[in-house]
Parts: C-alpha cells; sequence; structure tokens
C-alpha cells in the first residue's frame, strides 16, 4: 500500500461545520423523490433529523453529486457514522478527509509506516494484539511523545507478561486494554487471578460492571474468574449481582449465589429480570414458591411459559388478530413511507385517549393491522400482546414450522413494520442489513434496489433465503435466532467457548445466561418464546413444549 497522507488535525465532524460557510447550490426545480427519481437535497430538507434521513442521505451519497452537495448533504445528519462518513470522503475529494478515511480503514501493519496522527486515529488495541513485539516498538516510538496514554497502552500488550504490566497500571489504562482487546489475547495473556490491592484499585470505577460481564461470559477465562468469587455487589447494579451469581454457580458455592440472586432481585424493577432471578432461585433451590411466582406472572417470556407448561397453566393474555373498525376517514396513512412510522412513534410519546381514538379509526385496513396492534400495546400498557400472523399470501409455501420462525423473528425485529429501519439501517419486517441484502440479490440475479426492502414481499423473500443457509447447518430456532441477530460465526465463536455442550442442573439456562452479546442474548429468548407461541398456534393439533426445545440445546462436544 502506498505510504498514507499525512493526518491533518481536523476530524469528520469539523467538515459538517464548514457548511455554514459555502455558497448554497443554486435551487432547482426537482419532483418530489417517489423511490424512482433521484434522491435530492431539496426532498431532504423536508424531513425531520431522525435514523430514518441519515438512511437516505447514505443514498443521497451514492449518487453522482459534487463535493459541495456532499458537505451540504452531510450537515443534515443526526448521527455521522464511520458509514457515512466514508461515503462522503469519496465525494467529498478533500485530501485531509481522504487521510483520515485511509487512517480509519488501514490495517494494523500498514499503519506501521505512517505518523502518529495517523497510527493514533486508525489503530485499536485489539488491533494491536496481531503485531509482533518488534512491530508494536516501533509504533509505541512514533506516538509516545504525541500520545503518551495511548504508548503506555500499547506497552502493556507488547510486554513480555501483559497480565504483570496490566495489573501495576494504573486504572484508566487497566479498563482500557482489558476491555478493548479480542477473547483470544485476554484467554492467552490475563487469565491470572487478580491479586487483592488490584481488586481494591479497581472495584470501584464504574466499569467494573462491564469489566464482570466480559469474565463472566468468558468460561475460558477460568482462573480471572475466581477473582469475582466474594465479590462485593453492594453499589452494583442488578444485572453485575445475577453475573456474579452465574459465577459462584459455576463454581458451586451455592451459598453465595443464593445471597447475589436475592440482591439482584431487590435491585431490579424490570418484571422480565424479575422472572429470570425466580427463575434461577428455583433451579438453585428447588424451592416451589419460585414457579408459584412465576405461574401467575403475565408477562410473556421463557421462564413464566416454561412455568405454565410445566403446570399446564393456559397462557391467557394473547390475542392472534385485531378486530378492524369499519369506519369511513379523510386522513389516509402511507404503510410505504418510512417517515409515516417514525412520525407515529414521534407522536406517540405523549398517549391520550384522543390520539387512540385517531388511530383506531384510521388504522381500519388489513395493511395496517400491525401499526394497529402497537397502538392497542401503547393504549394498554402492553397487558395484551398481540401475535399477528399477516403475509399470509408472501409465505403461502412455506411449512408451519418456517412460518412460526418468521413470524417469531419479524415480531421481534420490527413489530411486522415494513418501512421499520434499525440505529445501524436494517431494514423491514426481518430487519436485513444492507451488506447482507446486496449480497443475496446478487446471488439470485435480482436487481438491487434499497427501496424494495421496504416492501415485505422482497424483504421477506431475501430472509428466507437468509434462514434457508443458516438452517444448513443449525436445527434450533434460538441457534437460528442467535445466529440471524449476531452472525453464524460469532455463534460459531460461542460453541468454541464450550457452551450448550455441558448436561447439568443448570443447562441449558446457564449457557443462555453466558451470551456475550447482551442483545443478542435477550433477542434469542424473545424469539425462542414468540417461536413456541406461533409453533403451537399454527400446529394446534399437537402439542410444542418448550422442555423438548430446551433438551435439544446441549450438543456434547466431539471428541
Amino acid at each position: 500500500m502506498k505510504k498514507l497522507l499525512s493526518l491533518f488535525s481536523l476530524t469528520f465532524l469539523a467538515y459538517a461545520n464548514e457548511v455554514n460557510n459555502i455558497v448554497k447550490i443554486e435551487e432547482t426545480s426537482i419532483k418530489e423523490y417517489d423511490k424512482k427519481s433521484a434522491i435530492t437535497l431539496q426532498w431532504l430538507e423536508t424531513k425531520p433529523y431522525s435514523t430514518i434521513k441519515d438512511f437516505y442521505i447514505l443514498q443521497y451519497l451514492k449518487q453522482d453529486i459534487t463535493p459541495d452537495e456532499a458537505l451540504e448533504a452531510l450537515s443534515m445528519v443526526k448521527s455521522v457514522s464511520n458509514t457515512i462518513f466514508f461515503q462522503f470522503a469519496k465525494k467529498f475529494k478533500h485530501d485531509e478527509t481522504i487521510a483520515v478515511v485511509q487512517c480509519m480503514k488501514a490495517s494494523a501493519k500498514d499503519l506501521i509506516d505512517t505518523d502518529a496522527n495517523c497510527i493514533k486515529n486508525g489503530l485499536r488495541l485489539k488491533q494491536a494484539t496481531k503485531l509482533s513485539q518488534i512491530e508494536l516498538l516501533t509504533i509505541i516510538k512514533k506516538v509516545e511523545e504525541k500520545y503518551p496514554n495511548f504508548a503506555q497502552q500499547l506497552k502493556i500488550i507488547a510486554a513480555p507478561i501483559p497480565f504483570t504490566k496490566l495489573i501495576s497500571s494504573n486504572i484508566d489504562d487497566f479498563y482500557e486494554v482489558f476491555l478493548n482487546t479480542g477473547i483470544n489475547f485476554k484467554i492467552e495473556h490475563f487469565n491470572y487471578k487478580l491479586p487483592l490491592k488490584t481488586i481494591n484499585k479497581i472495584k470501584d470505577d464504574k466499569r467494573v460492571e462491564k469489566l464482570i460481564k466480559y469474565c463472566i461470559t468468558n468460561p475460558k477465562l477460568n482462573l480471572l474468574n475466581k477473582s469475582f468469587l466474594n465479590f462485593e455487589d453492594t453499589t452494583l447494579s442488578s444485572k453485575s449481582s445475577f453475573f456474579l451469581a452465574l459465577n459462584s454457580i459455576i463454581y458451586n458455592d451455592f451459598n453465595q449465589a443464593f445471597i447475589y440472586l436475592n440482591n439482584s432481585l431487590n435491585k431490579t424493577t424490570s418484571i422480565i429480570e424479575k422472572n429470570k432471578i425466580n427463575f434461577w432461585l428455583y433451579l438453585l433451590t428447588k424451592d416451589e414458591n419460585y414457579l408459584e411466582t412465576l405461574s401467575t406472572n403475565t408477562n410473556v417470556d421463557i421462564y413464566s411459559l416454561y412455568v405454565k407448561e410445566l403446570k399446564n397453566i393456559p397462557i391467557k393474555n394473547i390475542k392472534y388478530n385485531i378486530s378492524l373498525k369499519q369506519n369511513e376517514t379523510k386522513e389516509s396513512f402511507d404503510t410505504k413511507d418510512p417517515f409515516s412510522w417514525f412520525n407515529l412513534l414521534e407522536d406517540t410519546k405523549e398517549f391520550n385517549e384522543e390520539k387512540f381514538k385517531k388511530y383506531e379509526n384510521l388504522f381500519n385496513k388489513k395493511e395496517t393491522l400491525p401499526f394497529l396492534a402497537f397502538i392497542y400495546n401503547k393504549y394498554d400498557n402492553y397487558k395484551t400482546h398481540y401475535f399477528l400472523t399477516p403475509f399470509e399470501e408472501e409465505l403461502k409455501d412455506y411449512d408451519i414450522d418456517r412460518k412460526a420462525l418468521v413470524y417469531a423473528i419479524s415480531r421481534q425485529e420490527s413489530r411486522f413494520i415494513p418501512t421499520a429501519l434499525s440505529s445501524v439501517y436494517a431494514q423491514g419486517v426481518m430487519q436485513i442489513m444492507p451488506f447482507l441484502s446486496e449480497h443475496i440479490a446478487e446471488n439470485l440475479k435480482d436487481e438491487y434496489d434499497f427501496n424494495k426492502m421496504f416492501e415485505a414481499k422482497t424483504n421477506l423473500k431475501y430472509a428466507n433465503y437468509h434462514l434457508n443457509n443458516l438452517q444448513k447447518n443449525l436445527d434450533n430456532p434460538l441457534f437460528i435466532a442467535y445466529s440471524y441477530n449476531a452472525g453464524y460465526g460469532y455463534f460459531k465463536s460461542l460453541k468454541n467457548l464450550g457452551l450448550f455442550s455441558k448436561n447439568n442442573q443448570f443447562e441449558p439456562f446457564l449457557s443462555m445466561e453466558l451470551i456475550s452479546y447482551d442483545e443478542t442474548k435477550e433477542y434469542g429468548k424473545k424469539v425462542l418464546a414468540n417461536y413456541y407461541i406461533y409453533k403451537n398456534y399454527l400446529d394446534n393439533k399437537k402439542e410444542h413444549k418448550l422442555s423438548f426445545i430446551f433438551h435439544t440445546l446441549i450438543q456434547p462436544l466431539a471428541n
């Protein structure tokens, strides 16, 4: 690779501010964007600051535009992500901007031959662990004068015994290095019990909660995790107390686990967290009173559903359809416009009877049922759980198991809203990431159009293509959910850590709690609960049990 340009002191955020000093481009008469015409600045200017607007700005930056137009578009962005900045840099054609991007995208080895600014902007500690000691020392020499703290963190990584250097470092360097290096580096270099002096140094810092989670969700840090046995949890959150309980269970200290679980229970106000903790108290003590508490709960989660199954208690607060109001209204709602969904979310942040009646009358067509379910949920404070079965035509060729899986995922991903868009630009009812939809379009020999991902027909077609590939290697809805959310590679990394391979009184529930990504962990539980309900609803001639699904999760590692 050619030697990278010297890094200028400006950052990409500064470029967004420059727009105030440039002359606005001459306005032209361009028709309203209609998904077939090009996106225009004039159209973007009419839209509210939002993730949706940022998404369309990103698409605009991919069009044939001038540097000034790119700069003006950037000034409208709510949150400048790397994706937007990189695309902006291509159009802005500014040497310093290009230099910043080159540094941010460069590999660790390519950064060795650059200057201190470029190294600091481009090198992540996780990348640095891939370098040799000689390469690290070269980089340290370049950055230590201008960025002494960064140099000190690199010295920990480059040390002959990184753990010794880590525990003797200051508190900020300790957390920066530990939290930002990769799993394999931690296992190889940091898997030792922390001295009491180090524990006393780090225990009162707010980052200790992240440290506890990172460690305990990695079973291969078995020596390091002994540091957290009998760890004082008075000032910690409910979640951290729960992780400490799991750690005590792993090391067979059930009395201490009981204390941590009760501490966790007393600290939380979340119904689903209380259900989880009560379920674990039952697993630990076999006290039926905890099951009794769960059996009366109206929340729909794997814990309350499982207990109701064990006790043969019917689930009463679920509805599979909503009766539409047969009335005429002069107002209309564009279910195909992402901004319509955004405006609805904004308007219902403050909700009242008048707004409820307004939207109940407005959402009177079959295609508006998902929006109506959202309004009903807001109105009754989510006491009733709606398990709709839309898109019958689009799913008519799939078997019951696939329908149950698609409904389970799309209910969690988007509430069946075709124009839903996530903060990372996942699109549509099945929240497909653009890089994946482009890849699928290429494989299917479809002409790629990002707008079509907001159409349920195309979105479901691509999602089922993706599910077909996942099911070549996975046959359990929970494992499919993990892979759908975080990628199949991440799921394989969980298996490599030994999760879902041991058969004991706490499995598979222990493995389910040791998922390191919080979003993926909770996502998997919710999709599994959805799947269980949909499978029994769609195939009501026989009973499908959660207990059977749980049983199939344990897959011992091959010798």
